[in-house]
């Protein structure tokens, strides 16, 4: 009567030995599927380390790019505000300053250059830079070079386009403008010849042709009656181009981001799972 009983409480002790060490299995699965689980979002590391690399670059540089709007908008508000004011006499001028508003009273000179590879909507030309000499009721005189505007190239090369301009005495506006770079070499800038063309306005100071301000020049107004087609571009780059290029850069951010999360990660089959299950 002993042995049976004690048979009975191996077979329970054994029972209860294996019960625990399952629950213990089955703890230890549930343990390694929750760590699992916990990075199992992430599934393609090279790709995700890639991303978070560019993901900072492409905000950064859309960011950059709103701030460039910003400052051309003060710049474009300041030349506005400039431009606004009303001509001053040119012999009042003390200081040259960009986009100060001048008026000139004198006649033009037959000393034109004409400023080649200009464009206007797409059509190549010339833009025509022409001596205009002031001075008269005993003012002393000056030589200023005018910027009248642009004209259409001819078809050919060789043929250079017809300048004309009034022999009157003329009273135009327009504003002061630099140059360029004045510290280029004028010695060795090729001579060109008065109605000739010139590659840029620092070619005409190899001419001695005796300039109040050699460095700047005068573009007219577009109401001046002497003006060509003027269509000035005063910024290089307007403030809603500089916008439009922030908005490219933070596009390419959103698609990287869209890309990272398809292409690395396992959201897809984590949604199908929790919603479609």
């Amino acid at each position: 009567m002993i042995a049976p009983k004690k048979s009975q409480q191996q077979r329970d002790q054994a029972v209860q030995t294996g019960n625990s060490a399952h629950s213990a299995h089955l703890a230890k699965g549930q343990d390694h599927l929750a760590r699992g689980a916990s990075v199992a979002f992430i599934r393609n590391w090279p790709l995700t380390v890639l991303s978070l690399c560019f993901f900072p670059l492409l905000l950064g540089l859309g960011n950059w790019q709103l701030q460039r709007a910003a400052e051309k908008e003060t710049i474009q508000r300041q030349v506005d505000a400039r431009l606004s004011a009303q001509p001053i006499k040119i012999s009042d001028l003390s200081t040259p300053t960009t986009y100060t508003p001048v008026r000139l009273l004198g006649f033009y000179t037959d000393e034109y250059f004409l400023l080649d590879n200009r464009t206007r909507n797409g059509r190549v030309g010339y833009e025509v830079v022409q001596v205009f000499e002031t001075g008269s009721g005993g003012e002393e005189k000056a030589r200023w070079l005018i910027n009248r505007g642009w004209i259409p190239g001819n078809s050919h090369r060789d043929q250079l386009p017809q300048v004309s301009y009034p022999l009157a005495a003329k009273v135009i506006t327009g504003f002061l403008y630099p140059n360029g770079d004045s510290t280029e070499d004028t010695d060795a800038l090729p001579a060109v010849a008065v109605h000739g063309r010139i590659q840029s306005l620092a070619q005409q100071r190899a001419h001695s042709i005796g300039l109040q301000q050699a460095d700047w020049h005068i573009r007219l107004s577009a109401d001046s009656d002497t003006a060509l087609v003027t269509d000035w571009k005063l910024l290089t780059t307007s403030p809603a181009k500089h916008t439009g290029y922030a908005v490219q850069w933070f596009a390419m951010a959103f698609a990287l981001m869209v890309m990272w999360l398809l292409a690395a990660t396992n959201l897809q089959q984590i949604v199908r799972e929790k919603w479609f299950k």
